[in-house]
């Protein structure tokens, strides 16, 4: 499957199978992060996330409450992006080849 695809090249990734273990899901979820859409939507996502920090008094002293990071990226099944194909991500999607399919994009 990644045989033909050439360094330097995008690449569209889909996920067709649910993946079986947790190591698989986190993987996909890197690698679907690497989508520009994705990026983006990370850094609006942690803008977000600072402006509505809460501080709170608790035992005299000032406790500031983060807020849970929301990803946009959840390796569930359907999820698609289209990344550019170096050698660290043609390794990934060779172990997680039975969960994807990859076309040049």
């Amino acid at each position: 499957m990644t045989q033909d695809i050439r360094i330097g090249s995008n690449v569209c990734v889909k996920i067709v199978k649910r993946p079986t273990n947790a190591s698989a899901v986190k993987t996909l979820v890197r690698l679907l992060s690497k989508d520009q859409k994705v990026k983006l939507e990370n850094r609006r996502l942690g803008k977000s996330k600072v402006s509505h920090r809460r501080t709170k008094q608790r035992g005299g002293r000032v406790w500031e409450i983060n807020a849970v990071k929301l990803r946009p990226v959840k390796g569930c099944l359907g999820e698609t992006g289209t990344i550019l194909a170096t050698a660290d991500v043609l390794t990934d999607l060779q172990s997680v080849s039975k969960f994807v399919e990859v076309s040049v994009a």
